[in-house]
């Protein structure tokens, strides 16, 4: 059977999404062709959350391969408890910066306040993507407590790919005035920094905060020269007017 016909399968069972489907999609992760082995560990994680589910995938976390890692771990967003916290923390310590990156994002999604003090860790990360993620983490759980913290460690940060999650953690902790600096990197050299500020702006968006943040992404996408970043601003301002609208009606 070709890996077109597999995949084929693999999204109908997907479709079918009943407590069947779940070990129909499993037999496909010995397959031969990695890319059917990464649809079906995508596939299982978008089936509703079960322990069946989460004891196979549990796993693949320790997987030989880099990529069944990654997407195991995204696939187990969602999924909580001891088990799963003790596998994503092993994987903050992966040879993969991939796979690193994707623990952190799982560790601030699990809002599991025993991830703290292993976030605080991963902001002295090689890589300034995973000191990225692991500062807006810390946001993301909500403990005061690691505002000086994050407040230390970005006064030695000198990556703007890394500050924009310390700003936005940081944001989401309270310090409100630190909006202005993020939004202040959408005049960074680096365009992917921009399209990175103009992605993250839309889920910190509120009453208090609207217009600033469209007069800002309507001023960056005056400057903006590079085809990748305009479509980003872009996409952001339609969004952001979607929203208006719909609040007019």
């Amino acid at each position: 059977m070709k890996s077109e016909q597999k995949l084929m399968i693999i999204q109908g069972f997907l479709e079918q999404a009943g407590p069947e489907a779940i070990g129909h999609i499993a037999s496909f992760l010995e397959d031969e062709d990695s890319h059917v082995i990464w649809m079906a560990i995508e596939a299982l994680g978008t089936l509703p959350i079960s322990e069946k589910i989460k004891s196979i995938l549990l796993p693949l976390t320790e997987n030989l391969d880099e990529e069944i890692r990654f997407k195991a771990l995204e696939a187990l967003c969602g999924y909580t408890g001891d088990d799963v916290l003790n596998a994503v923390v092993k994987r903050l310590k992966d040879d993969n910066e991939l796979v690193r990156i994707s623990a952190v994002e799982a560790l601030g999604e699990m809002r599991d306040y025993r991830g703290k003090q292993h976030l605080i860790d991963a902001l002295t990360d090689v890589e300034e993507i995973v000191r990225r993620e692991a500062a807006e983490g810390l946001g993301e759980l909500g403990d005061a407590s690691a505002i000086p913290v994050l407040q230390a460690f970005l006064r030695n940060e000198t990556s703007s790919t890394a500050k924009v999650g310390f700003y936005v953690g940081l944001y989401l902790l309270g310090a409100e005035f630190r909006l202005i600096s993020l939004l202040n990197l959408l005049k960074d050299p680096s365009y992917q920094v921009r399209c990175s500020v103009a992605n993250c702006v839309l889920d910190l968006v509120d009453k208090e905060n609207k217009k600033l943040i469209i007069k800002s992404l309507n001023a960056a996408l005056i400057r903006e020269t590079t085809v990748a970043a305009r479509s980003t601003l872009q996409s952001a301002l339609e969004e952001l007017n979607l929203s208006n609208d719909s609040e007019m009606k």
